[in-house]
C-alpha cells in the first residue's frame, strides 16, 4: 500500500477552499428587486406638494408688500425653495421628504452593477456619489429654473411674433423644438420606466440614480386622514345646499 504524499492535506485544503469560495460567491449574486411604481410617483407628487406648502407659507411673509411683486421673483423663488430641499436631503445623504414616507432613498446603480457581488436582498448599495449630487441640483434646480427665465423673457419679448428680427425668431423656433424633444423623451422614459420601474426621470436615468427601498420591513407611510376629511366636508356642503334649495 502506497503512503499519500506529504503535501496531500494541503492540496486537499486548497480545493476544498476554492469549492467554498465558489459557493459563497454564487449566493452572493445580486437579487432583481422590483420597487412599486405607483410608490415612486407618489413619492414625487409628495415633494411636489412639500414644495407647494413651502412656497405658500413664504409667500404669506411678503403679503404686505404691493402686489405682483413675487409674481415677476416666481422662478427665483422656486429654485430657492427647490435647492434648500436638495440641500438638507439629497446632499446629507438623506431622503426627500416625498421618499422618506414612501420608504425609498436613491442609490448609485453604477457601483451596484461593478460590485453586484456584494448584494444580498438587492436592497443594499452606496448613495449617490458627490458628482452625482451635484449634478442633480444642477439639472433639476438650475435647468428648471433658466428653462423657466428663458421662456418667461422670451414671452415678454414675443420673439415668437418678431418678423422683423429673424435671430429673435430662430431662437424661438429653438425654443419650441427643444421643448417638443424634451417631451418626446420624457414620455419615451415614462413608457419605459413603467415596464422596467427603473428610473422614473430622465435625469435619474441620466445619473443612473436609482429609487429602492430604504427598509425592507417598513412600509410606505401614506396618510388619508386630510383626504376622508375633505371628503366629509363636501358631503356637508352639497347636503346643506340641497336643504337649501328645497326650502
Amino acid at each position: 500500500m502506497d503512503l499519500p504524499p506529504q503535501d496531500a492535506w494541503l492540496l486537499s485544503y486548497r480545493s476544498f477552499a476554492h469549492r467554498w469560495q465558489s459557493l459563497k460567491d454564487s449566493a452572493q449574486v445580486s437579487v432583481p428587486v422590483v420597487i412599486s411604481r405607483v410608490n415612486q410617483f407618489d413619492a414625487a407628487r409628495l415633494d411636489v406638494e412639500m414644495s407647494g406648502m413651502l412656497k405658500e407659507q413664504l409667500v404669506k411673509v411678503f403679503t404686505l408688500m404691493k402686489p405682483g411683486f413675487l409674481f415677476q421673483y416666481e422662478p427665483e423663488l422656486d429654485a430657492f425653495l427647490e435647492f434648500l430641499i436638495w440641500r438638507f436631503s439629497i446632499w446629507v445623504d438623506k431622503p426627500t421628504p416625498g421618499n422618506a414616507l414612501m420608504n425609498l432613498r436613491y442609490r448609485d446603480e453604477r457601483n451596484v452593477s461593478t460590485r453586484g457581488k456584494e448584494v444580498r436582498t438587492g436592497l443594499e448599495g452606496p448613495g449617490l456619489s458627490i458628482s452625482q449630487k451635484i449634478w442633480y441640483c444642477l439639472s433639476t434646480v438650475g435647468g428648471q429654473y433658466l428653462w423657466a427665465r428663458l421662456q418667461s423673457f422670451s414671452a415678454f419679448r414675443r420673439w415668437g411674433d418678431s418678423e422683423q428680427r429673424p435671430l429673435a425668431r430662430r431662437v424661438w423656433i429653438l425654443i419650441q423644438r427643444l421643448e417638443g424633444f424634451y417631451r418626446a423623451a420624457a414620455f419615451s422614459n415614462l413608457l419605459i420606466f413603467l415596464y422596467t420601474g427603473r428610473y422614473r426621470s430622465i435625469i435619474e436615468r441620466a445619473l443612473r440614480a436609482r429609487l429602492v427601498y430604504g427598509s425592507p420591513h417598513m412600509n410606505r407611510a401614506a396618510s388619508f386622514e386630510y383626504m376622508n376629511r375633505q371628503l366629509v366636508w363636501n358631503e356637508f356642503s352639497v347636503l346643506q345646499q340641497h336643504s337649501g334649495e328645497g326650502w
